[in-house]
């Protein structure tokens, strides 16, 4: 009866104070090595370059998208390739959109797997009227698009074009293959409506 006393007195005590907690005070009885309680956070920085060396820097931390030198508050990235039918046939409808929304959407279009020379990729973006950005850093375009397809639940062999749309540093969606013009312009005139309110 003594000891069924003690034990449930021992519960009850056990039950108020729970479980000592205090790292500090466990590390200092195990004389092990701490760990630290944070996490060091995933960064990432690309900088994507034009035929003209104009530039645009990137800065990624805990998922918010910096593009330091762009000014518009929505961000489409473009992931392209010259060769790509699918690719060739989005660029007007991207041309339509950024000189639609110029001063709130700022279209940034970065090559990847395509082996195209300079001169043949400035005769590339006369001949198709590309009134956006073109990067032509392959290895940095191909840098960001290993980091960002698994993200978006992408395989390697994600389909051309991929879109993705950012509004103030933050994802909102990203189109795969072809997309019609006025779905792209729906979605951006949403996100407009939101940054307004």
């Amino acid at each position: 009866m003594k000891n069924n006393f003690y034990l449930i007195l021992t519960s009850i005590v056990l039950l108020f104070t729970g479980c000592e907690n205090d790292e500090n005070s466990y590390f200092k009885k195990n004389n092990t090595h701490k760990f630290s309680k944070k996490v060091p956070e995933k960064k990432y920085n690309y900088t994507f370059s034009d035929l003209n060396n104009n530039t645009i820097n990137l800065h990624i931390k805990n998922n918010i998208y910096n593009f330091t030198n762009i000014k518009q508050s929505i961000v489409m990235v473009s992931l392209f390739s010259t060769w790509c039918p699918p690719c060739r046939g989005q660029i007007p409808h991207l041309s339509n959109l950024q000189k639609k929304f110029k001063k709130n959407l700022f279209i940034l279009s970065a090559l990847v797997h395509d082996d195209i020379k300079k001169e043949n990729l400035n005769k590339f973006i006369i001949a198709e009227k590309i009134k956006f950005f073109v990067s032509n850093k392959q290895e940095e375009n191909l840098n960001f698009t290993h980091m960002i397809t698994p993200k978006l639940g992408l395989k390697k062999d994600f389909p051309l074009p991929l879109m993705i749309l950012f509004v103030n540093g933050k994802y909102f969606t990203h189109y795969e293959g072809i997309m019609p013009e006025e779905m792209i312009e729906s979605d951006i005139k949403q996100l407009l409506k939101k940054i307004k309110k």
